[in-house]
């Protein structure tokens, strides 16, 4: 007996043929202007909350009785709660929003492994006093819990986090990249992941060209309609 939640917004099921193939996965997201963190891999959107909980063996027998079953129902997705701290700058800063890669494209339904293949979430921030904030839901990292501090090719597990930000003039600063490996080896399946001293430079022209309430910067998700 298999039970999952469904009310979610970007996750794809898929294998759902057979129990131990069965598993989540999530909606692609393409972003004008991103440069790849990691070669190849597939940039997605985060997953939304998922709890699920298998059953691998249960008999019973025709009766006109309700029968009433025990279930746990365990997390499938994690937390990652990101702090950007910006100690120069932060007034110029209208809009932020920010890439994890290396993590987790898939989750198995039956018992809650990752699979071996490795996503890019993208995700938007929340302006706060010290510079940035977002809290990211996440399969985790892949492999996990087997091998995860190797790729399937033998080569080093690596995850890296970005951030963009647009200035209240319209101006869109370089990316700022950071290697957060060891944080998430430390914690695989959710945590606080910290960037300190993050300092921003303005040339000042145009202030005010740009304002702060309008929506999108070419964020495109991909939805497969059944037809």
């Amino acid at each position: 007996i298999m039970l999952y939640n469904n009310d979610t917004e970007y996750i794809v099921f898929d294998g759902m043929g057979a129990s131990a193939g069965a598993r989540a996965t999530t909606r692609t997201l393409t972003r004008g202007g991103f440069t790849d963190l990691h070669e190849g891999e597939r940039t997605v959107t985060a997953p939304d909350q998922l709890f699920g909980s298998y059953i691998e063996e249960y008999e019973t027998a025709l009766s006109r009785d309700t029968t009433d079953l025990e279930v746990t129902m365990r997390p499938l997705t994690y937390k990652y709660v990101i702090h950007y701290r910006i100690t120069k700058g932060q007034e110029y800063v209208a809009l932020a929003r920010g890439a994890l890669a290396g993590m987790a494209e898939s989750v198995y339904l039956n018992d809650g492994h990752t699979g071996d293949e490795s996503a890019t979430l993208m995700f938007d921030c929340d302006l706060v006093d010290y510079g940035a904030h977002a809290a990211v839901t996440s399969f985790g990292v892949p492999n996990y819990p087997g091998h995860h501090y190797t790729r399937a090719d033998g080569s080093e597990a690596k995850y890296t986090l970005s951030l963009q930000v647009r200035l209240r003039n319209g101006e869109i600063p370089d990316d700022f990249v950071f290697d957060v490996t060891d944080q998430i080896n430390q914690q695989p399946r959710g945590g606080v992941i910290v960037i300190d001293g993050i300092e921003i430079e303005s040339t000042g022209g145009g202030e005010g060209a740009f304002d702060v309430e309008v929506d999108g910067w070419g964020d495109y998700i991909d939805i497969e309609l059944p037809l």
